[in-house]
């Protein structure tokens, strides 16, 4: 039997197929962000599940943005020269050359209101400094959200840590203790210092948004 291929088109959100467990503190402390903050950056080491609470934060948040969710994934770039043109691409914008094009990415977004994801940018990190700057100067109703081993060091920049699981002790015959797999390095909501969210102060503007009804998400799939 032939299986067909399920086909994404740039910058769309990816289904989840697998159920999430945990990271229910630093999900909430991304929804709050994600309301009112301009840019943050998740951060962590790799292999911690930066990228999956990303999305899954995005995806709950996309009703607060009237021309949606854009998803940038830049882990398999090199060149960060090819920046501006792969997030161009995620957009839907025409292709055109590397200088002109980060400006018709600003000129683009100028007037919509968007989250704009950028996904593993530790390798890049100066090329997408550069980028997010302009477009946090110039569109106002643009949010941009990160994943990086490091943040990007730009005002206005709020970080939200992700620290790996913590490994759970077996009970007796081998079992792991309900909620043992939890995390709970950021209380729910703490978005001030000494919280464990770090922020840079800036002038950038923000403020809170209406809340939309998110789509209901997708129920993890049960284990066979």
């Amino acid at each position: 039997m032939t299986r067909g291929l399920i086909r994404r088109d740039p910058g769309e959100l990816p289904a989840e197929v697998t159920g999430f467990v945990g990271r229910q503190r630093e999900l909430a402390v991304l929804d709050g962000l994600l309301g009112t903050a301009r840019l943050v950056t998740v951060t962590g080491p790799g292999g911690v599940g930066k990228t999956r609470v990303a999305l899954r934060a995005a995806a709950k948040a996309r009703g607060q943005f009237a021309d949606g969710v854009c998803l940038a994934e830049l882990g398999g770039l090199h060149d960060p020269e090819l920046l501006p043109h792969t997030v161009a691409t995620c957009l839907g914008l025409p292709g055109q050359d590397t200088g002109s094009q980060a400006d018709a990415i600003v000129d683009y977004l100028r007037d919509r209101e968007l989250l704009l994801i950028l996904d593993s940018c530790e390798h890049l990190i100066g090329a997408c400094a550069a980028l997010a700057g302009p477009v946090l100067r110039y569109a106002a109703e643009v949010t941009m959200l990160a994943t990086s081993r490091q943040p990007m060091n730009l005002p206005g920049e709020h970080c939200c840590p992700i620290p790996p699981l913590p490994v759970p002790s077996q009970g007796p015959a081998g079992a792991v203790p309900a909620g043992a797999v939890r995390a709970g390095a950021v209380p729910a909501g703490a978005v001030l210092a000494g919280t464990g969210v770090a922020t840079r102060w800036s002038f950038l503007p923000s403020g809170p948004r209406r809340p939309r009804p998110a789509s209901p998400s997708r129920p993890p799939t049960a284990a066979t």
